[in-house]
């Protein structure tokens, strides 16, 4: 890999791009869809419209065939102005690029903001630790019944199709498979109700239920056996974006109160001449630099095809931790307004807290990071 930090032309132009779309499309609607806590189809087909749902996605099935990189791009500069449209642009372009399966109708629909498709893994009991999932799917002739719940769904209600990570029951008592299955929610036995969060309200999370749900024995995503794998994949990816969104968020922020230290007086001049003001100010643009620089370059290697699991790590960690702490201290400069709504800055800040626990929470990071750097038996996870 080349020791290169620069942008390429079209990765310029690229961002150019999609900041002015997010700028014209998205920031007039953030508080209104953030207050409505529905998920907002409208932005989801201009998103396709605009090329950024299919960026990394196929040219044969609409996509534009881009690289990681650009998709890094996409998702910084969209949560510059709206985080709910970052987490839904993020999980519908790795979510149709990674796993296979969904039919070239599907992903056709999915890239031109038409269709949109979830994944359910989470449980009560099972996070982070997916080989503690208990939904399971039953043979029955040519059919899987389908039976579980799960809960923490991105963009439930909502969503169109589910990958749902289950075991399927082997017939002879045999050791169960792990699968990812493809459900419509539209099928008898599939429910779903909305679980109330904190920020990226737009983005909806919600429960679902899966009771005697019948799917054909070929609606996989993958292989039997591959459920896991394919999720690892696409982790080594997405944890990269949510450190770029948190930054993208933070940058945003950063930027307003910067000119609002320039032009708040207290006590006959600016507050930015005051060292507690301006020192905090250079420290976070410093740490949003250096951690921007991580992410990218874990996306890099994802790119040349590397193992990039401990870079994304550090990169989630590192970037997510970075734009909490940013948001937080530039909305206490403002004073009492900062936590006013209509400041806005209240909501940056409920949002970038959904990315501490997007892909894994930051502790699991570090876990993985002892795992590469210290040895697997000082982790405490099971092999």
């Amino acid at each position: 890999m080349a020791l290169d930090f620069s942008f390429s032309f079209e990765q310029n132009a690229w961002r150019e791009h999609v900041r002015a779309f997010a700028e014209r499309e998205l920031k007039p609607h953030s508080r209104a869809w953030d207050a409505a806590q529905v998920l907002p189809r409208e932005a989801i087909r201009k998103m396709g419209a605009a090329g950024i749902l299919g960026v990394i996605g196929a040219p044969a099935l609409g996509g534009q065939g881009r690289d990681y990189v650009s998709l890094g791009i996409a998702i910084e500069e969209l949560a510059a102005v709206d985080a709910s449209c970052a987490l839904i642009a993020w999980q519908q372009a790795t979510h149709a690029h990674f796993f296979p399966g969904w039919g070239d109708e599907t992903v056709r629909a999915v890239y031109a903001g038409e269709c949109v498709v979830a994944l359910a893994t989470s449980e009560e009991n099972a996070g982070s630790d997916l080989s503690a999932i208990e939904a399971n799917a039953v043979e029955d002739g040519d059919e899987l019944v389908l039976n579980g719940a799960k809960v923490h769904v991105s963009t439930m209600p909502g969503a169109d199709v589910l990958a749902v990570s289950a075991r399927i029951v082997a017939a002879d008592g045999g050791k169960a498979k792990m699968v990812l299955l493809r459900v419509p929610t539209t099928l008898p036995g599939v429910s779903s109700a909305v679980m109330e969060q904190m920020g990226a309200r737009a983005h909806a999370l919600g429960s679902v239920d899966f009771r005697d749900v019948r799917i054909p024995v070929g609606a996989t995503l993958g292989d039997a056996g591959q459920g896991k794998a394919i999720m690892y994949a696409r982790f080594n990816v997405s944890r990269c974006l949510s450190p770029l969104a948190a930054l993208g968020a933070a940058r945003a922020v950063l930027d307003e109160t910067k000119a609002f230290a320039r032009s708040r007086i207290v006590f006959g001049k600016a507050i930015a001449m005051n060292q507690s003001v301006s020192f905090p100010l250079v420290e976070h643009h410093a740490r949003i630099e250096a951690a921007r620089l991580l992410a990218y370059r874990a996306l890099v290697a994802n790119d040349h095809g590397e193992d990039a699991t401990a870079d994304a790590a550090m990169a989630k960690w590192l970037g997510i931790s970075t734009g909490v702490a940013c948001i937080q201290d530039c909305l206490q400069m403002f004073g009492a307004n900062g936590y006013l709504k209509d400041n806005g800055i209240e909501q940056r800040l409920r949002d970038v807290y959904s990315f501490l626990f997007t892909g894994g929470t930051l502790n699991i990071m570090k876990l993985i990071l002892v795992r590469h750097l210290v040895g697997a038996e000082f982790a405490g996870l099971r092999a």
